[in-house]
């Protein structure tokens, strides 16, 4: 994969009840819509509560099609009763920017994170509290 190529990987854990999902590259209008569209029938296979790891860590710049997309993800995680994302950033200041451009309010915590390992733990942690 060429790192301008915008690529997307939802995967979720029923057991954790909890939503992966991963970012890497440019993306355009028709990535982003892909991947906001897997993102949705993911989220809709979780129980409401579920907690979510994105991984922005290799994001790069979208354009505003694809920007439009992301804050669609956003509602529709909302929507579907996320209660905790933790952003995996890694060196991806770009991403977290972006993100944060479109959070808009929100019924869920954010927290970022330097790899998917703690963003697990984070959300382990948070689910713990939780109870």
């Amino acid at each position: 994969m060429d790192e301008t190529d915008g690529e997307s990987t939802v995967d979720i854990d029923r057991a954790e009840n909890r939503l992966y999902l991963t970012l890497s590259g440019m993306l355009d209008a028709e990535t982003g819509r892909d991947a906001v569209d897997d993102l949705a029938a993911a989220a809709g296979e979780l129980d409401p509560g579920f907690t979510m790891v994105n991984d922005i860590s290799t994001f790069g710049l979208v354009s505003q099609e694809a920007t439009d997309q992301i804050e669609r993800g956003r509602r529709i995680i909302d929507d579907e009763g996320v209660s905790a994302v933790v952003r995996v950033l890694g060196d991806s200041i770009i991403g977290k920017l972006q993100f944060d451009r479109v959070a808009g309010d929100r019924e869920y915590q954010v927290a970022d994170a330097e790899s998917v390992e703690q963003a697990e733990a984070f959300l382990d942690e948070f689910g713990s509290d939780d109870g």
